[in-house]
């Protein structure tokens, strides 16, 4: 069990500048990541030739994103699933965004998030295959506390009154 501080992982810059990615975890055989990156201005997205990825707005309005060619709406809290080596260009017509990034290896892991809120004398049981993002509010890991955009890694338990994104990463 581990409690990933946000503010411990520093900013990297995209290398078009039009946002920075903070990579919160990995697994150690590359399967998959976990990052939340900051988009400020309009650009292209790298490409992640054979990878899948699902996002996730967790803070800001709409992010507009075209997917090789076809235009998607990306509302807060709904992820939003595509392949790594598509052509995607973002837009943030609204505002910067804050984005959970899910990256996999298809062959190998199926990623899930669904977002979910906790309330007073709740506890989330964490797998091993699972992470939780907290988005609002205070969570508590034993006698740890976890605050916003801090990453819980399972297994562990997660407590308090709060707002959480629990990635699964289902092996296949």
């Amino acid at each position: 069990m581990s409690v990933v501080r946000r503010d411990a992982v520093a900013p990297r810059p995209w290398p078009n500048g039009g946002g920075t990615t903070r990579e919160l975890a990995v697994a150690d055989d590359g399967a998959w990541r976990i990052s939340l990156a900051t988009i400020d201005r309009d650009g292209p997205f790298s490409t992640f030739p054979g990878r899948g990825r699902l996002l996730t707005v967790v803070d800001g309005p709409v992010l507009q994103l075209t997917v090789e060619g076809v235009d998607q709406v990306v509302e807060p809290r709904r992820p939003f699933a595509f392949a790594g080596d598509a052509e995607v260009g973002a837009s943030v017509p609204e505002g910067p965004v804050e984005v959970l990034n899910v990256i996999v290896d298809p062959g190998a892991v199926e990623p899930f998030v669904t977002v979910l809120e906790l309330g007073r004398g709740s506890a989330l049981p964490l797998a091993a295959d699972q992470a939780a993002l907290v988005l609002q509010g205070q969570g508590m890991v034993g006698d740890e506390s976890a605050a916003a955009y801090d990453l819980v890694v399972g297994p562990a338990e997660v407590g308090g009154r709060c707002t959480l994104a629990v990635v699964t990463l289902q092996r296949s």
